[in-house]
């Protein structure tokens, strides 16, 4: 018997891939310091936030939902495990912000899955709420407006593990463990179905309102972890310092191939979404390009990738559209000479 080749198959994560080789390869050509180790790790430094809430929202977008108050969760998590921790220590400290991210997620899953409000509508309100409650704590413990970092979260943010910051290790542990989840479980699949076609995965007997209450109790409770990340990186945490990630974590969700009606989305598209714009940022920084024009490429670069994804996807979907009904016509046939 002759063993068949397998077809390439040319997919949106391939182009992605590309993509973050050829700017990698030129802003490299630019400045050279672009090539060294300490650039690289300072790029996974400066977006480990983003990269890390973006995981949990892949979830949340492959489930046919979104949270636009995930900075906020960040921010009110990190600032009231500060304000603990000074009083009852970094581990009770820790405790708290980890409850208060996973009290702000089941908020959101509550009004989403069983009052059945809208996402977006409902995540943008709760956004104000979160952002009105941090600031308050912050103004009333004290600090003014700057909370000081925990012991713990110095560690998360500003310490290195086998030489490689402590950041990039969460990243590679949540990105694993979210990659098994989203492919080898039951659950994962089940998110995929609740995209794809809500009412079919409820009329097949699946709990969806539950499954839609875990996801974003989970996706809040890792929006605290990467709280302690960024307020261990600057030393303190403000009420408003993760708010300029919103867009860009939405972005590299987008930018990974995660369609925002649901069903489709990977880990690993997600993290190289996160990788191109690492990329693209360093290298305008490398370049000194101006906070403008680097704001007008974002945006140009995010289009483009929309445009490319939905040609690939409509072209992927004619293909296996044609492949079934061969199939189907195979089936038949076989069905008729049987006959």
């Amino acid at each position: 018997m002759t063993a068949t080749k397998k077809k390439f198959k040319f997919t949106y994560n391939f182009v992605l891939l590309a993509i973050c080789i050829v700017l990698f390869m030129i802003f490299g050509r630019i400045n050279r310091n672009f090539f060294t180790i300490s650039y690289i790790l300072d790029m996974i430094k400066l977006n480990a936030e983003i990269a890390i809430m973006a995981l949990p929202l892949t979830l949340l977008i492959i489930m046919g939902c979104i949270d636009f108050s995930l900075c906020t969760v960040l921010s009110l998590s990190a600032a009231a495990g500060g304000i603990i921790a000074t009083f009852a220590g970094p581990v009770v400290g820790l405790a708290v912000s980890l409850l208060v991210g996973i009290a702000c997620g089941a908020l959101n899953g509550f009004m989403v899955s069983i009052l059945k409000l809208p996402p977006l509508i409902t995540t943008l309100a709760t956004m104000y709420l979160y952002r009105g409650i941090a600031k308050g704590i912050t103004l009333a413990s004290g600090w003014g407006t700057n909370v000081a970092t925990t012991s713990i979260a110095t560690f998360f943010g500003s310490r290195n593990i086998l030489f490689l910051p402590t950041q990039l290790w969460v990243i590679i542990i949540l990105s694993l463990v979210l990659h098994v989840v989203l492919s080898r479980t039951v659950y994962g699949r089940t998110l995929y179905a609740i995209g794809l076609n809500e009412n079919a995965t409820r009329f097949a007997g699946i709990n969806v309102v539950r499954i839609k209450f875990l996801t974003y109790v989970l996706a809040g409770a890792i929006f605290a972890v990467a709280g302690l990340v960024l307020m261990g990186r600057f030393s303190t945490m403000q009420y408003d310092s993760a708010d300029s990630f919103q867009m860009q974590v939405i972005i590299v969700c987008v930018l990974g191939g995660a369609n925002m009606s649901g069903g489709r989305g990977t880990i690993g598209g997600t993290l190289l979404g996160v990788a191109t714009l690492s990329i693209l940022k360093g290298g305008m920084n490398a370049v000194a390009l101006p906070q403008t024009q680097q704001k007008i490429i974002l945006g140009i670069v995010l289009l483009v990738s929309l445009i490319t994804f939905q040609l690939l996807a409509e072209h992927d979907l004619k293909v296996k559209g044609r492949q079934r009904i061969q199939a189907a016509a195979l089936e038949h046939a076989a069905k008729q000479a049987q006959k």
